[in-house]
């Protein structure tokens, strides 16, 4: 079918969450609201860079308990360490290169907080949070937590730049993460004036993210914190036309209706009034 072109550039949002954690939400990003987004991106729900940012000693910025449930979370960390404690008694240390994937499924509350030499001695932060949906019979599966090492997904040499691949196949590498909806997700570093090409299943969704500098894919200029969502093709092409790290993400569409509130993502708003009911009575579980 050919290479895909840019369908629409969408800047992200500067906001915050957690504990005054400054980040640059990105889907849905900016003028754009949940459901438009939903449709356009679908599997993808949410995607937040969060960072860059140096946390002075004694901070508390991070990300407290809160719940979710109806879908998967895959939190990537760049720079910096988070440790992840969560209600079925999963914990993790997230280090630079590495990822978390959990499954929120029929109900966790969690929790990501900087490491205690942060709180003595502060230290830079910086990462990426993808939220993938669940398909219906996937909602209400078991929760819980994968520590994704940055051994299990070594960074790969390119010509003129690197990949570190989360999930799927990128330029011929497979990454450890697994979900029940079908995405390809990497983190690719390039050099000024270089190019990357990737083929993907002509149905799926596909963007692509620079997080620092900037891209052109098929004339369209990209900057950075700006998702480029790209149109019908089977074929990514794009350059770099400065340094630039970058986002690859692409997934089959799951094409079910979705209701959501806040930290809950499910199909319908039955199904959400009685998630809000489940976490106020203490069924999502506790987090001590």
């Amino acid at each position: 079918m050919g290479i895909k072109s840019v369908a629409s550039l969408v800047p992200g949002l500067p906001t915050q969450d957690g504990n005054r954690v400054p980040l640059t939400r990105l889907v849905p990003g900016r003028g754009q609201d949940g459901t438009e987004a939903f449709r356009a991106m679908d599997p993808f729900l949410l995607m937040d860079h969060f960072g860059p940012m140096v946390l002075p000693p004694g901070t508390d910025a991070g990300f407290p308990p809160h719940p979710h449930r109806g879908f998967q979370t895959l939190t990537y960390l760049i720079q910096g360490a988070f440790r992840h404690r969560d209600s079925t008694g999963g914990s993790g240390l997230l280090r630079p290169g590495g990822a978390q994937l959990m499954n929120a499924g029929a109900g966790i509350v969690h929790e990501e907080m900087p490491v205690p030499e942060h709180l003595d001695t502060g230290g830079a932060i910086e990462g990426v949070q993808l939220w993938i949906n669940l398909p219906k019979a996937e909602k209400r599966t078991a929760p819980g937590y994968t520590d994704l090492q940055p051994e299990s997904m070594p960074w790969r040499v390119l010509p003129g730049g690197r990949i570190r691949v989360l999930a799927g196949t990128w330029a011929g590498v497979t990454g450890p993460a697994r979900t029940p909806a079908k995405i390809a997700y990497a983190h690719l570093e390039l050099e000024a004036g270089a190019r990357f090409e990737q083929a993907l299943p002509a149905e799926w969704t596909a963007a692509v993210v620079p997080l620092h500098g900037s891209i052109r894919i098929m004339g369209t200029a990209v900057p950075a914190d700006t998702i480029a969502l790209l149109g019908a093709g089977d074929v990514i092409e794009l350059e770099a036309t400065s340094p630039v790290s970058l986002m690859l993400l692409a997934g089959k569409p799951i094409r079910e209706p979705i209701a959501h509130y806040g930290p809950f993502v499910m199909n319908t708003r039955e199904e959400i009034e009685q998630t809000i009911l489940d976490f106020q009575q203490g069924r999502l579980g506790h987090l001590d």
